[in-house]
């Protein structure tokens, strides 16, 4: 009986696990980058402005992507991104930033916190240089659910690359 349990409790951990992992790559040409999003956010895919504005379901999680400058300067976008970030967040404060390379490009990651709609947020910042601008993507979650959507930054961001 508790192999059984234990055997349809895995099954159904596995497959919930499935599913939250599953999604597709978006293709931003205006940008020329690609980046994995899960299969059920609402997404906006705009290639005119080269933006991709993506939602969770429940609207307590986010993912932006946009161009911040356009030349190959991190340095300028360490001074442009809360500007950028602002159209998504009431407020925000960085926590940490790190620099490391992502998938062949230089990029800098920040860690804050900030509000939106009133509550307290968790936001996580990529600032990515593709060699012709410097991208930002955010991802952001409500705070109090960090074990749902923390996984996801891993995903998102290291699946940001540039088109061929």
């Amino acid at each position: 009986m508790r192999k059984m349990f234990f055997l349809a409790a895995t099954v159904f951990l596995l497959a919930a696990l499935a599913a939250a992992l599953s999604g597709a790559d978006i293709e931003n040409t205006a940008n020329g980058v690609s980046l994995w999003l899960p299969d059920d956010w609402e997404t906006d895919n705009d290639e005119v402005q080269g933006t991709v504005i993506a939602d969770a379901p429940e609207e307590d999680a986010f993912c932006v992507l946009q161009v911040l400058v356009n030349d190959d300067d991190l340095t300028a976008a360490l001074s442009t991104y809360g500007d950028a970030l602002a159209e998504e967040m009431d407020t925000f404060a960085a926590t940490g930033k790190t620099q490391r390379p992502l998938n062949g490009m230089g990029a800098m990651w920040i860690k804050g916190e900030g509000l939106r709609d009133e509550k307290t947020w968790s936001v996580d910042v990529l600032l990515v240089s593709t060699g012709k601008a410097v991208l930002m993507c955010a991802l952001g979650w409500e705070k109090d659910k960090e074990g749902q959507f923390a996984h996801l930054r891993e995903k998102i961001f290291s699946s940001v690359s540039r088109l061929e």
